[in-house]
C-alpha cells in the first residue's frame, strides 16, 4: 500500500508540472489577449507599462500558488546566501560554459536562435519592461514552473535534472518560425537549464536558482548593451 501511496504521489506531482506549464501558456495568451489594444500602442510608456503588469500578474500567480515553499526558503537563502552562492557558481559555470560553446558550434551553421534576436529587440524598443521582466520576474516564474514539482515527482536526480533542462530549453524556443533547425539551439538553453535543475536538486532551495538565473540574464544584457555601443 506504501509503494501504491508513493507512485500515486509521483504520478500527481508530474500532473501538477503538466498543468503548471498549460497554466503558464494560457495565462500569457489570455493576458496578452485582454490586453490587446494597449499592446498594439504607438506610446513606450503605455508598452512598456502594460508589459510589466501582464508580468507582474503573472509573477503573483506563481508566488500564490508556490506560497508554501517560497517564504521559507527565502528565508533561509538570506541567512546562508553566501554560503550558497559559493557552494553552487560551479554548477553554474559548467553550465554556462556547455551553453557558449554549443551555442558557438550551432551558430556556425545556422543563424542566432530567434529567442534572443527576440529579446535583443525587446531591449531596443522597451528596456525598462525587459530589465524588470528578464532579471527580475522571467528568473522567479521559470525557476518555480520548470523545478519545483518535477523535483519531487522523480527520485533519481539524473532524470530530474535532465528532464528539467529539456522542459527549460523547449519554453525557451517555443518562437522558432519556419526553420526547424532552431531546435538544436534546444541544446544550449537545455544545459543551461540543466545546471540550474542540478542546483535545486543539491540546495534544495528556490531562491538559488533565481539568483543564478537572475545573474545570468543581467550578465547577457550587460553584453547587448556593450555591444551594442562598440
Amino acid at each position: 500500500m506504501k509503494i501504491l501511496n508513493n507512485i500515486a504521489n509521483k504520478i500527481n506531482l508530474f500532473i501538477k508540472q503538466i498543468l503548471i506549464i498549460l497554466l503558464y501558456l494560457v495565462l500569457i495568451l489570455t493576458l496578452n489577449f485582454m490586453f490587446l489594444k494597449l499592446l498594439q500602442s504607438s506610446n513606450l510608456i503605455i508598452l512598456n507599462l502594460t508589459n510589466i503588469l501582464i508580468d507582474l500578474i503573472l509573477l503573483i500567480v506563481f508566488l500564490l500558488i508556490f506560497r508554501k515553499i517560497i517564504i521559507p526558503q527565502f528565508e533561509d537563502f538570506l541567512k546562508n546566501k553566501k554560503s550558497y552562492i559559493s557552494k553552487y557558481l560551479k554548477y553554474y559555470l559548467i553550465g554556462l560554459m556547455i551553453m557558449i560553446v554549443s551555442n558557438a558550434i550551432i551558430n556556425i551553421f545556422i543563424s542566432m536562435p530567434i529567442n534572443e534576436e527576440g529579446n535583443r529587440q525587446l531591449l531596443a524598443n522597451l528596456p525598462v519592461y525587459s530589465f524588470i521582466t528578464m532579471v527580475i520576474i522571467s528568473p522567479i516564474v521559470e525557476e518555480l514552473m520548470t523545478r519545483v514539482y518535477l523535483k519531487d515527482a522523480f527520485k533519481h536526480q539524473i532524470i530530474y535534472v535532465l528532464l528539467s533542462g529539456l522542459i527549460f530549453g523547449s519554453l525557451h524556443m517555443i518562437s522558432i518560425g519556419n526553420n526547424l533547425l532552431q531546435l538544436l539551439y534546444i541544446i544550449p538553453y537545455g544545459a543551461l537549464g540543466c545546471a540550474l535543475a542540478k542546483i535545486y536538486a543539491d540546495a534544495n532551495n528556490i531562491w538559488v536558482n533565481i539568483f543564478y538565473h537572475s545573474l545570468h540574464n543581467l550578465i547577457c544584457i550587460l553584453l547587448i548593451f556593450i555591444g551594442s555601443w562598440l
